[in-house]
């Protein structure tokens, strides 16, 4: 493992260019060991890596006119010598030509180096990171692609907030409610969800964090595919999960507990399934309110608790309260965006 000096290194060196290009488990743990003995070479690395995805490299042919004036340089050296002469004289002019030719493609790379390393410089101070704010208030569901590849789903009452690029080391967002992550892979930056001090990193995964932090006092990560590991900034602890796994923190306690899931439960929302299992009536007012936008009052309190079970997908409001009604025994009156609820 040779060190690298310049990012012009990582530029010829070959075994980097393919890791580049055409990424393998093998591949991933050499230079992922070489970035552990020199850690100061990252940004570095990762500037040579970009260059090189941002880029396709051409052949350069020479010049006719310099093919031509080489070609007029031989035939000069010929005159009426001895044979001896004419073979010695055309070996120094030979040599002569190799250094020559030699010479013109180093400066050739050079300076084609240097100038497109001074324009992406120049390029990347141009480029200002701002933060970009994506807000879906309640009966409003967004899919988002992230500067980076990757998609999120961002359910109704809920703000992600993100950079407008990322940086060199690492890949962070804020979330307020909820969201489902499919994360892109990039081995040299983790991607990083804050949910009210939760933090939750991967690196290529798929994830549902449900963080609606005024209303709940629990934040529930759920792992579908891939690992990650969930921390808390205040008392640093620090939990990895499990495809399968559901990670529940409280935020009152700041104490955490690992379970296990219902898939269909925690991610039917962002098939535009209204989804509820065995869930009280507060809870499915709370639901109906955030999915559709409405606001719903209840004129009396319900002679039984509520225990609901069922699935609605790309329903109405008006179709699910019918249903609803019947199964629960209440009547409703609409206006407009607001729902009265009688027992």
């Amino acid at each position: 493992m040779n060190i690298k000096k310049n990012i012009e290194d990582f530029l010829t060196d070959e075994e980097f260019v393919r890791w580049v290009k055409s990424p393998d488990p093998e591949l991933d743990v050499f230079w992922l060991k070489w970035l552990q003995l020199y850690p100061e070479k990252r940004e570095m690395l990762i500037k040579a890596r970009e260059i090189i995805l941002s880029m396709n490299f051409k052949t350069h042919h020479i010049n006719e006119e310099v093919q031509e004036k080489s070609l007029n340089f031989i035939l000069s050296k010929t005159s009426s010598v001895s044979s001896m002469d004419k073979i010695e004289e055309f070996s120094k002019s030979f040599i002569f030509l190799r250094v020559a030719a030699i010479l013109v493609m180093l400066l050739t790379t050079t300076y084609f180096v240097n100038n497109y390393m001074s324009s992406f410089e120049k390029k990347s101070k141009q480029k200002v990171v701002s933060n970009i704010v994506k807000e879906n208030p309640n009966g409003r569901k967004s899919k988002i692609q992230l500067p980076d590849g990757t998609t999120v789903w961002l359910n109704a009452g809920s703000t992600l907030t993100y950079p407008s690029k990322f940086t060199v080391k690492e890949r962070v967002v804020n979330l307020d409610g909820q969201a489902f992550f499919d994360v892109v892979k990039d081995t040299l930056r983790p991607f990083r969800v804050n949910s009210s001090g939760l933090i939750t990193t991967a690196l290529g995964t798929s994830f549902d964090i449900d963080a609606y932090s005024i209303q709940n006092d629990e934040i529930k990560v759920s792992l579908v595919s891939g690992k990650i590991s969930i921390e808390n900034k205040s008392l640093k602890t620090k939990n990895t999960t499990l495809p399968g796994e559901q990670l529940v923190y409280s935020i009152k306690k700041q104490k955490s507990k690992i379970t296990s899931f219902d898939l269909k439960e925690v991610v039917a929302w962002k098939d535009q399934i209204l989804y509820f299992k065995n869930a009280s009536l507060p809870e499915v007012v709370t639901r109906l309110e955030r999915w559709y936008g409405v606001e719903i009052h209840l004129t009396n309190k319900p002679v039984k608790k509520w225990n609901l079970t069922g699935e609605f997908k790309k329903q109405k409001l008006e179709r699910v309260l019918e249903r609803l009604s019947f199964t629960e025994n209440f009547e409703y009156k609409i206006n407009r965006k607001t729902i009265e609820f009688k027992f």
